[in-house]
């Protein structure tokens, strides 16, 4: 055997052709790929007996998304199906055309053993291929994320994320990171190799001339692969013999007796005969079945005949195999290393362009495994890491004359201020607006998809050969027309769900998106400048009072209070908070960013609740009052009667607009106003709504609750919703459920006050019913109130108590524990301004099922994002428990609509910068007064 070793490379690329509608003509670029080449060389592989791998084949990013799209397989599915329907067509025509019978036979045992090997692999090739990988059969690496053209993009950050998001998508496929990168086109340029070696690749390829004109010239010249000044092992590609493989002039796919690409039955058949299965509107498209061989420069062509293209195969690669030993030998007195051959071609020359190209590779490599020394570039990198040169290469590419003409020319020279205007806009809003909510982070990232979709370089190459310059032209204007109107809608603040899932939808495109790598050091220093320069000026420091606050949690008033506070500061607010002292917690404290004030009421043993909070409102006075000595306060938000007392006196002394957070009244809480106490609480609520500025309310319900209530004027009142906080939802251990049952019990659980107005006497009522029906049901209700201990006997005395656990007071980590691991959640409320434990059940992912009341019956929107029953009926609440347990569709529906609502439209990013508007007006109606 001759001294010096042989790599063949197959790069696999097809442009993402994945459109919704169906039919696309473009999409059979893809099927033919799949039956012509990617089938036909798992067959191979299949077949090769080898103690290593001869084969290195690189997937493009979006040929792995569509290979892996279910809809994609199922379309190539029909596509055979109906290629089958065909062939049993002309079988029949074939019985008066003889010399067509032996071809029809051989389509049909070979497209059977496609769709067999399709089914075979579960439909999802790359499973084939990861298992030839996991055998050591083959090498797979990746490429970029969309095969852009890489020396054309703008900056690093681009070129960064193109890299990355090709990496990432390939670990996702195949289970592991690769070495090895190949490079879109071969296009190399000095930077990008930093940026690969940065991302953990080693290895990657170029043009022979790259290295015949290196800074130094290598001493083995194109013999062997060199380092680049960053550490990248580039291997250059032998052009001889690679010409020699794929040449349309001199190239072995020319020869006369090989299969004819470009006659297809398809276009012999009258119109009639052919329509059934061609395009509904009329188009005829290849069929796959091609009867004629080369023939020769004529239009006159004769039958192709299988058994002499095959004796062509083994002329052809003995032919090669000559060729390699020639070469090896001429150059066998190289060594440390070896004199290395490597000829990458692209994939689907064998097969799809070269119908016989996969049964030539299999002879090729099943003969010369004992004639030539195979390698692959990883298992050479492996070898021979230490006896490479160094040396500096300049920008290059396989394209015609080797450099970049082919992507740059006259003809599509248009696209570039396009995409480099698109690329830099990209990275200035990603640094600008990332980590601003969900609901934004979701538009920045379809940026991102149709950036990188438009710099494919297929659409340039495309334009450059006058191929299918509509498609490309088409595709182009409508990947830079989407970035546009998601950048509008992104500045001016119009984002909803429905067009971000719009969009989403219509190219469905690695769905994980890392916006940090687009992001700019420049750009956030710039902004951070800028930033710092409004705040300093603009910084509102905000007096906000609340009876309670964590770890004081009497209501949804502390969670509520928290939360925005929290998210306040996020978005740059000085917030203080005087509330309630808690033993064993400091007077003074900062908490994610929150400055905390606790204080005590002057008489902490007073009879009375509402004589306690009155005179608790001294004590906040006092507070409010010493720290306004050292801290200039903007604006007072007040959270509900309990505080009324200290924000009028504060307004006063301190020359203070007032923001008014109503979150309940007494007069909804006991549906009307019945004895002293509630005429003193009501009369509380509306002095507070009288003295603000603005009354903060958090649903429509509300709003108008407290116009009819308080009489106040339309113009004062401000709807922002409650949120939700999608990080504190999460648990996974669910030891919980053997106290109540077993595991596989099916548990209902809910949260909440145990009050009259929570609704819980419904479950009891209901839960006969329910349970006679599905045995299995178990109620869990978490909460403290007044009426536990009679709920609790009420349960006992109905013979409830195996299947209706009131369970008290729980943490939040067994709450948390509870949403995640319950199969249903249910707020069966008879008054509720809002429900923020609604929202929780949704981000959890569950089924939420709520009373169509107050602000519940905004939030859910029956059989779409939830479940509604009618207050206090139980006969709906048995329905919808019924039409959740029995319906497991709808159930999961549901649960996945009302999470990505939670996530979206409760965020308590978008609260606060909603809050902050209110200050805002608050403080302009105090300017003009």
């Amino acid at each position: 055997m001759v001294n010096g070793y042989y790599s063949i490379v197959l790069h696999a690329h097809i442009p993402f052709v994945r459109h919704r509608e169906k039919e696309r003509l473009e999409e059979r670029w893809l099927f033919e790929a799949i039956a012509e080449t990617y089938i036909p060389l798992l067959w191979n592989l299949e077949e090769q007996e080898i103690k290593s791998p001869a084969i290195t084949i690189s997937f493009s990013t979006p040929l792995m998304e569509m290979l892996a799209d279910p809809l994609m397989q199922r379309r190539f599915l029909h596509n055979i199906e109906n290629i089958q329907s065909l062939l049993n067509k002309e079988v029949r025509r074939a019985e008066t055309v003889v010399e067509e019978a032996d071809l029809v036979d051989f389509y049909m045992k070979r497209i059977a053993k496609i769709k067999n090997t399709f089914l075979k692999y579960e439909q999802n090739l790359l499973k084939g291929f990861k298992k030839f990988v996991d055998e050591g059969k083959l090498v797979c690496i990746c490429s970029s994320a969309t095969h852009a053209f890489l020396p054309y993009l703008q900056t690093k950050e681009g070129v960064r994320a193109q890299i990355v998001h090709g990496i990432r998508t390939f670990t996702k496929h195949f289970g592991m990171k690769p070495k090895g990168f190949w490079l879109p086109e071969c296009g190399f340029s000095p930077g990008i190799d930093r940026i690969l070696f940065e991302e953990g690749i080693r290895y990657s390829f170029v043009d022979e001339h790259a290295l015949l004109y290196a800074d130094p010239t290598p001493s083995n010249g194109t013999g062997a692969p060199i380092y680049s000044p960053h550490g990248i092992m580039l291997f250059p590609r032998n052009s001889k013999l690679s010409n020699q493989v794929w040449s349309s002039v001199n190239g072995y796919p020319g020869d006369f007796d090989y299969r004819e690409f470009y006659r297809d039955i398809a276009y012999d058949r009258d119109w009639e005969y052919i329509k059934p299965y061609m395009h509904s509107k009329g188009h005829r498209f290849d069929s796959g079945l091609k009867y004629q061989r080369v023939t020769g420069n004529t239009e006159e062509k004769d039958y192709y005949c299988r058994e002499n293209a095959l004796l062509k195969t083994k002329e052809h690669s003995h032919h090669f195999l000559k060729s390699i030993k020639e070469q090896l030998a001429a150059n066998e007195e190289q060594c440390f290393p070896p004199y290395l051959i490597v000829t990458p071609f692209d994939a689907e020359l064998f097969g799809h362009w070269w119908f016989e190209g996969p049964d030539w590779l299999n002879q090729l490599i099943t003969d010369g495994s004992n004639e030539v020394n195979f390698i692959t570039p990883e298992a050479f990198l492996e070898r021979h890491y230490q006896d490479l040169e160094t040396a500096h290469v300049s920008f290059n590419t396989w394209g015609r004359n080797g450099f970049g003409e082919v992507w740059l020319n006259e003809k599509n020279s248009w696209i570039y201020p396009q995409l480099h205007r698109i690329e830099k806009d990209l990275i200035h809003l990603v640094t600008e607006y990332k980590k601003q909510g969900t609901q934004v982070e979701r538009c920045l990232k379809q940026m991102v998809r149709e950036w990188m979709l438009a710099t494919s370089s297929d659409w340039p190459f495309i334009l450059d050969s006058n191929s299918a310059t509509q498609y490309a032209n088409s595709r182009l204007k409508e990947h830079i027309n989407r970035y546009d109107q998601l950048r509008d809608f992104l500045v001016n603040e119009k984002l909803n769900h429905e067009i971000l899932t719009e969009f989403e939808a219509e190219y469905p495109f690695l769905n994980e998106i890392v916006l940090d790598i687009l992001t700019s050091n420049h750009d956030d220093y710039v902004l951070r400048e800028i930033k710092a320069k409004q705040v300093k000026k603009q910084r509102k420091t905000i007096l906000m009072l609340a009876w309670e606050y964590p770890p004081m949690v009497v209501g949804g008033l502390s969670r509520h209070v928290f939360d925005l506070s929290r998210a306040l500061v996020k978005d740059g607010c000085e917030i203080h908070v005087i509330t309630t002292a808690v033993l064993g917690h400091p007077d003074y404290e900062i908490m994610n960013g929150v400055h905390v004030h606790r204080v005590s009421s002057l008489q902490p043993n007073a009879d009375e609740f509402y004589h306690w909070v009155g005179i608790l409102n001294l004590s906040f006075i006092d507070c409010a009052l010493e720290l306004a000595k050292g801290i200039h306060f903007d604006l007072i938000h007040a959270h509900d009667w309990l505080v009324c007392v200290a924000a009028k006196s504060l307004k006063e002394q301190l020359s203070l607009p007032i923001v008014a957070t109503i979150h309940a009244t007494e007069h909804g809480r006991n549906n009307g106003i019945y004895t002293e106490l509630q005429q003193k609480i009501s009369q509380k609520e509306w002095e507070l709504t009288f003295e603000a500025n603005k009354v903060i309310v958090c649903s429509q319900y509300m709003k108008e609750e407290v116009m009819r209530v308080f009489q106040l004027p339309l113009e004062k009142i401000e709807v922002i919703p409650n949120g939700v906080d999608v990080e504190m939802i999460t648990g996974v251990e669910e030891s919980w459920k053997r106290t109540y049952g077993k595991e596989s019990d099916f548990f209902i659980f809910s949260v909440g006050r145990i009050v009259k107005e929570k609704g819980f006497q419904t479950i009891i009522d209901a839960a006969p019913t329910i349970v006679s029906q599905y045995p299995n049901v178990k109620f869990i209700i978490a909460g403290k109130g007044p009426l536990l201990d009679d709920y609790r006997n009420q349960v006992v005395q109905k013979g409830l108590k195996n299947c209706v656990y009131f369970i008290g007071f729980i943490d939040d980590k067994l709450r948390n524990q509870m949403f995640h691991g319950c199969d249903i959640c249910l707020f069966p409320s008879y008054y509720e301004p809002f429900g923020i434990v609604a929202l929780e059940g949704m981000i959890a992912g569950k089924p939420t099922i709520v009373s169509d009341t107050g602000g519940l019956g905004e939030i859910i929107s029956h059989e779409k994002t939830g479940l509604t029953i009618y207050p206090s009926d139980v006969q709906s609440l048995v329905n919808q428990i019924a039409n959740c347990i029995d319906n497991e569709d709808l159930a999961k529906e549901i649960a996945k609509n009302g999470k990505m609502l939670a996530e979206t439209k409760y965020s308590w990013e978008a609260i606060s910068k909603e809050t902050i508007l209110v200050y805002e007006a608050s403080l302009a109606l105090m300017e003009v007064n």
